[in-house]
């Protein structure tokens, strides 16, 4: 899974917003606060690194 894919992960289900870092993007939940980092890679992120994004986030 890219970046991107996971990035669009957090749009549609609406209330994320990305906002761009240094090194790391960061997705936001405007209601809770909660802020969890996205990783900038060429190519794939890791399956487990990508699948902790996703379940930290309630996503998957």
């Amino acid at each position: 899974m890219t970046e991107l894919e996971i990035k669009k992960r957090f749009r549609q289900a609406g209330c994320w917003r990305i906002v761009t870092g240094a090194k790391h993007d960061m997705a936001i939940n405007d209601s809770t606060g909660q802020k969890i980092p996205i990783p900038r890679h060429s190519g794939d992120i890791p399956k487990g690194t990508a699948h902790k994004i996703l379940k930290v986030a309630n996503l998957e």
